[in-house]
């Protein structure tokens, strides 16, 4: 089951994705599935984004490699309040759409090439786990706590 109760979410399991960063560094980046509700005029809650049994954290400066992907795919129109954002907030949740993900990955592999063999990695692994996600959701909120 890839979806936990809404009050377990503490048994989630993230996966830590790391390139560079240090294994004392505190600075991340959360990836967390929204769990869509078939409930018509359901507004999701915090729980609903904290659900998803396994999702991804990655770490600064690591997660510097991504946000350059994520700010080409910019300005966007976030999922939660359909408002224009011009680029990511590394400090804050964003609320990134099934079709902005596909763009993010589609840059990211086009750019592999330039990659050194360990960020190649690091990207496709990344990868992976997105494309996974999205098998279960439409919605993956990125949180931040810089």
């Amino acid at each position: 089951m890839v979806w936990l109760n809404s009050v377990d979410y503490k048994n989630q399991e993230y996966m830590e994705l790391r390139l560079n960063a240090p294994l004392y560094e505190n600075i991340r980046l959360d990836f967390n599935p929204l769990k869509i509700s078939d409930v018509s005029g359901h507004e999701p809650s915090w729980k609903d984004w904290h659900c998803y049994r396994k999702p991804l954290r990655v770490y600064s400066p690591d997660f510097d490699i991504l946000v350059s992907y994520f700010n080409k795919a910019y300005p966007i129109i976030d999922a939660s309040d359909n408002t224009e954002r011009d680029s990511f907030d590394v400090c804050f949740d964003n609320w990134i759409k099934q079709d902005d993900w596909i763009k993010i990955i589609h840059n990211i592999e086009v750019d592999l090439i330039n990659s050194s063999k360990v960020e190649q990695k690091f990207l496709k692994i990344f990868i992976a786990w997105i494309k996974e996600a999205l098998q279960h959701t439409s919605v993956i909120v990125v949180e931040g706590n810089l």
